[in-house]
C-alpha cells in the first residue's frame, strides 16, 4: 500500500484527502465555566489545491495577544507539512 497526498488513489494507493486538528482551551474571563473554546483548523481543497480553513465553536476563541496564535499555527504547519511532502 502506498500513501499519497495529492491527485486520485489508483490502484494499490490510499489518500490522505484532509488534515484536521481541533485546539481547546479553557473559557475566558466573559465565559462561564462551561464553555470551552474550541480552535478548528483543517485542510480543504476545493478544486484549486490544498487551503488551511479555520474555524471556531459557538464560544469562539479568545486571545489577549495575537502572537499567542503563533505556537498554534506553527504545530498545525508540521503537521501539514509532515503529510503534504511525504
Amino acid at each position: 500500500m502506498e500513501i499519497i497526498y495529492d491527485g486520485w488513489p489508483d490502484g494499490n494507493q490510499v489518500l490522505v484527502d484532509s488534515v484536521k486538528v481541533i485546539y481547546m482551551q479553557d473559557h475566558d474571563n466573559a465565559s462561564s465555566e462551561d464553555d470551552i473554546q474550541e480552535l478548528t483548523l483543517e485542510t480543504r481543497d476545493g478544486g484549486g489545491g490544498k487551503y488551511i480553513n479555520i474555524h471556531t465553536n459557538e464560544h469562539g476563541w479568545s486571545i489577549s495577544d495575537e502572537k499567542d496564535l503563533i505556537p498554534i499555527f506553527k504545530h498545525f504547519k508540521s503537521i501539514y507539512e509532515n503529510t503534504s511532502n511525504s
